[in-house]
């Protein structure tokens, strides 16, 4: 999607070196292996209240384990599900002079769209109550190409209102704290304390020693 000589002027994830990629390949194996035990001993643990349900006679305690095994099934599968897509690669993110470039999981499926969000399309953009990064656009050069599983790659209408996930917090930070005029995100006013504001006198520090300023 980049440019011929076109350097983002922020990547994520950032580029490491060949022994740190070992490393973190040898960590997420061991990691892997952790949650796939875990998964397991859930399904184990739902079969086990499961298979007991069946010698109780009274029908309610019955159903109620029932549905306690199996939701401890559901839940080792979601988990791991979870942990699989967290880990997952190929997803990045991409700041460059004059667009995003952004590629993302779509939901559960493991499939994954690629954005191309040119910043002066960008009219609005904000935050809901799950950390989404939601953008408002008026898309003429943007675009957006669906991953299917089956198919590859596909171009698709990429619609007025785009809601960006990421796998980490760090590229959702830099891109509201260091480029909110670009994405034309609010940005929040935060009184600035100088030396000034903070200075004690020696009468202050005579009867407020832990600076608690008369609170």
């Amino acid at each position: 999607m980049a440019q011929s000589g076109d350097k983002p002027l922020y990547s994520f994830p950032p580029p490491v070196s060949r022994s740190e990629q070992m490393a973190k390949a040898a960590a997420d194996l061991a990691e892997h292996r952790k949650m796939r035990r875990q998964m397991y001993t859930n399904m184990a643990t739902g079969a086990g209240i499961m298979a007991i349900s069946m010698l109780v006679p009274f029908a309610v305690v019955r159903i109620l384990l029932l549905l306690i095994g199996l939701a401890n099934i559901v839940v080792g599968l979601l988990l791991y599900r979870f942990y699989s897509l967290s880990r997952g690669t190929g997803l990045y993110t991409r700041i460059y002079e004059d667009r995003l470039e952004h590629c993302q999981y779509k939901g559960l499926t493991g499939e994954k769209l690629y954005f191309v969000i040119y910043f002066d399309e960008v009219t609005a953009s904000r935050q809901d109550s799950r950390g989404t990064l939601i953008l408002d656009l008026e898309p003429q050069r943007s675009s957006m190409v669906h991953e299917f599983k089956v198919t590859g790659k596909s171009p698709v209408k990429i619609s007025r209102r785009v809601c960006l996930h990421f796998p980490e917090a760090a590229p959702k930070l830099k891109l509201v704290k260091d480029y909110h005029e670009k994405i034309k995100y609010p940005k929040k006013n935060y009184r600035e304390l100088t030396d000034e504001d903070d200075y004690y006198s020696e009468e202050d520090m005579a009867w407020d020693k832990l600076h608690k300023h008369g609170l």
